[in-house]
């Protein structure tokens, strides 16, 4: 999940302070980094990620994991794609040539992922077919109810991401509103650009920290869990490998949320809506980090053998 970096000027969206940037310290983007970090330690210090460093999650729940954040993967792909509309294609041409990449790139970062479920023999396809056919059981208005009752349990409580808000579906709570909030901001005329593109920024800064700090270490070399390459391949582009942890030099996606910040940080557009922008990226992050935290390490719920070409996960 790379996000398409040299962002122009764009407008600030109707009802936005024509006063100029709010005075204040921080700049937006430095904010959404903190934030990310702040979320990032929220994931790891998790008793599934806890579990997963102790090598001590069994190959059933992390396989039920990697099922469980499918729909956040093709949810982030579907938001960006949905997200260019909110752009002036003839003012910013250039821009949207830049997203039209970023989405070939992602597409490569989704198939990456089906690749490693497929890996574990997970029938992806008949997985998708049950995520939209459990999201069109639900009225546009049910699903926005449901969201927004999510985003206010996850706002007290990390810990609330899987209370059955979403009835009769089998994907925690958390999973399903992450994704269709990140429809929303995308599609949403009252959601400025740069709320979503802070919002999906956001989400990368914390895939970062908690690959780097709690997947990849537990995944590397794991006789159960590291299949080859196919089934680490999403976790290096979007980590720090430990054999490369005390290197100075920066990987590509490092170097991609570090513009992604100074593009926030730069821009005066998102800067004058910064109390809009941080707060629609944090609940953004609040939900991604309540998706993980639902994950149970032992005797995980979601019911993986549903999905399985074969009856050994």
């Amino acid at each position: 999940m790379t996000l398409a970096i040299h962002v122009p000027s764009i407008p600030a969206p109707r009802g936005a302070s024509s006063r100029g940037p709010r005075a204040r310290s921080a700049r937006v983007g430095d904010t959404i980094a903190d934030l990310g970090k702040r979320y990032a330690a929220e994931m790891n210090a998790s008793p599934f990620a806890t579990a997963l460093r102790r090598r001590h999650v069994p190959r059933r729940s992390y396989v039920a994991f990697l099922a469980t954040m499918y729909p956040v993967v093709v949810g982030f792909n579907r938001a960006l794609i949905r997200s260019i509309a909110k752009v002036d294609h003839v003012r910013q041409s250039t821009f949207v040539r830049a997203l039209a990449e970023q989405i070939q790139e992602e597409q490569a970062h989704n198939q990456l992922w089906r690749g490693m479920l497929e890996v574990f023999d997970v029938d992806h396809e008949r997985l998708y077919d049950d995520l939209q056919e459990s999201l069109d059981a639900f009225s546009p208005a049910e699903l926005d109810a449901c969201t927004a009752a999510v985003v206010s349990a996850v706002r007290r409580d990390l810990r609330a991401g899987a209370s059955g808000r979403f009835a009769g579906t089998i994907f925690p709570d958390a999973v399903l509103a992450l994704y269709h909030h990140l429809w929303n901001s995308a599609t949403d005329e009252n959601v400025s650009y740069w709320e979503h593109f802070a919002s999906q920024a956001g989400i990368e800064m914390v895939i970062f920290d908690v690959v780097t700090a709690s997947i990849l270490p537990s995944v590397l070399g794991h006789p159960e869990l590291d299949r080859g390459i196919a089934s680490t391949h999403w976790w290096t582009e979007h980590g720090q490998p430990p054999i490369h942890a005390s290197s100075e030099r920066r990987t590509d996606e490092e170097k991609h949320l570090a513009l992604s910040r100074m593009a926030l940080n730069r821009s005066e557009t998102a800067n004058a809506v910064a109390d809009a922008v941080e707060a629609r990226a944090e609940d953004t992050m609040r939900l991604f980090a309540a998706a993980l935290i639902a994950q149970s390490p032992y005797d995980h719920a979601f019911p993986i053998e549903r999905y399985l070409k074969t009856r050994n996960p």
